[in-house]
């Protein structure tokens, strides 16, 4: 794949990992990578790596999924177009939430 990724501004990669900071820094967020590159089709995108130190706090995978939909409605009002794609890398032992059960 040739890179033809246009660079991150340094206002859109710091509104990415103020987002991620926001919704994920009580599940022992330490470090947030933002990169331009292609998705599997060539469309332009923006990677966005969460790593994190092992949490007494289980994730809450509501919170997971509002934070991408939270992190594009921000970036599409500041102009940038390209879909951010965040990649969660949590410590292998993080507890994870239960889900809520739904009535049917």
């Amino acid at each position: 794949m040739q890179e033809r990724a246009h660079p991150i501004s340094p206002d859109i990669e710091n509104l990415i990992k103020a987002t991620v900071r926001e919704s994920m820094q009580r599940f022992g967020l330490r470090e947030v990578c933002v990169r331009a590159g292609e998705d599997h089709d060539g469309d332009p995108v923006i990677f966005i790596e969460a790593e994190y130190v092992l949490s007494e706090t289980p994730i809450d995978t509501e919170i997971t999924t509002a934070l991408a939909t939270i992190l594009r409605d921000r970036l599409w009002e500041k102009g940038e177009t390209r879909f951010p794609h965040i990649r969660h890398k949590f410590h292998e032992r993080q507890q994870v939430k239960p889900r809520r059960k739904v009535k049917a």
